[in-house]
Parts: structure tokens; C-alpha cells; sequence
């Protein structure tokens, strides 16, 4: 059974390639264009790039980061090698 409300498309192209709409239908359905989407935990955009991916993946770096930092000083060593 294929959740429409969870699908979607996305159409790879050159940044130089005009946007051709895509109509996909499925049961009388249709199934939204989209330019990035989120698939196996792993952020694509249309273009190709992964710009997107990198700045969520950046982010989420950054608040472990910071938190260790903060933690480091009141922390046993030990405990810290299995955050």
C-alpha cells in the first residue's frame, strides 16, 4: 500500500535546466513535486547538491559538540569516552 501523503517526487536536474512541471498521479492522486526531500536519513536536493544535508548534519554536530564542552570539566574521563 503506498502512502500518498508520505510521497513524493523529486525530479534531478542541471541548475542550468529549465523547470519542467512533472504531473504523477497515483489512484486519482496526485503526488507533489518537491525539490528536496529527506530518504534514508539522508537530505537530497533537486540540483544535486548536498547543501541541505551538510547544514543539518552541521548542526546537530555542533549541539554534541557544545554539550561535551560544557560537560568535560565535571565529568570522569571514562564516562566522557562513552559519549
Amino acid at each position: 500500500m503506498l502512502n500518498i501523503a508520505k510521497t513524493n517526487v523529486l525530479k534531478f536536474k542541471l541548475k542550468t535546466t529549465a523547470h519542467v512541471p512533472l504531473d504523477i498521479y497515483y489512484k486519482d492522486n496526485v503526488i507533489v513535486e518537491v525539490k528536496s526531500t529527506k530518504f534514508l536519513g539522508m537530505h537530497t536536493e533537486n540540483h544535486m547538491n548536498w547543501k541541505n544535508h551538510a547544514e543539518r548534519i552541521l548542526s546537530k554536530l555542533s549541539a554534541s559538540c557544545s554539550l561535551i564542552k560544557r560537560l568535560i570539566h565535571n565529568l570522569n574521563p571514562d564516562i566522557l569516552r562513552m559519549v
